[in-house]
């Protein structure tokens, strides 16, 4: 699949003024065009990557890959978490040698895409937990049961809605990367038949694309067009004569 990382590239404003927070956590800005450029100084740079996200109170672990088949020889996968008690981010990086990985171009677009994916989920958690007091935080959204306990486990965890607000916007961000041309609503409408975004494609597998019977689906289509509008009327302020 095809990237277009545009979206991010013309980024140039404080995301984090997008978060509904009470209190901003940090003073650092998070303008996702910068931080696209600024990634390019840590390329085989461990510890300079990690010292990068402190600022955003974020930790960035280096861990053996999950698996040892071929595919992971050129990949670097990446995932995250949010611990509350500390009010801090992670990001875990998976391969046993970041500072000598063999990136070509391509493969380091598709690491610093994943990286800001990761970490934008991972702050709209942090908001989620500093605004835990809210009426909507917090629950789980209906879902069909089946016979497998694994499948089972895995629906509550995508049936929370902290979880379908936060996978919402890795989805449009799918969207706007891989089919940057075709509008959202259409993408949603099609989302049962094609591939446009491998998150959206994982949610809707786990549910065996079951949009009646799981209350996660409809919901997550709907934050997703959510964070469609509050993008363009973030992009829309920020081109306004200052």
């Amino acid at each position: 699949m095809s990237c277009n990382f545009e979206f991010l590239e013309n980024a140039n404003y404080d995301w984090m003024d997008m978060l509904n927070f009470y209190e901003r956590p940090f003073r650092a800005k998070f303008i996702p065009s910068k931080v696209w450029q600024d990634l390019d100084n840590y390329c085989n740079d461990s510890k300079g990557l990690s010292n990068y996200f402190k600022k955003w109170r974020t930790k960035v672990e280096f861990l053996p890959q999950k698996s040892k088949a071929k595919m992971y020889d050129n990949y670097v996968a990446v995932g995250g978490e949010y611990g509350p008690d500390e009010r801090q981010c992670c990001i875990q990086i998976y391969t046993t040698a970041f500072d000598r990985f063999p990136f070509t171009q391509d493969t380091w677009n598709k690491f610093k895409y994943r990286i800001i994916q990761t970490q934008m989920h991972e702050l709209i958690h942090f908001m989620q937990f500093d605004r835990r007091g809210d009426e909507w935080s917090g629950y789980i959204v209906p879902y069909k049961k089946v016979k497998h306990e694994k499948k089972n486990i895995e629906r509550r965890y995508l049936s929370e809605f902290d979880e379908i607000q936060a996978y919402a916007h890795c989805v449009l961000l799918d969207f706007k990367t891989y089919k940057p041309s075709i509008t959202t609503e259409e993408l949603i409408n099609r989302a049962k038949s094609s591939k446009d975004s491998s998150t959206l494609n994982y949610i809707l597998k786990s549910f065996d694309y079951d949009y009646r019977n799981n209350a996660a689906i409809p919901k997550l289509m709907q934050q997703i067009v959510k964070w469609d509008r509050k993008y363009q009327r973030t992009i829309r302020a920020s081109r306004r004569p200052k």
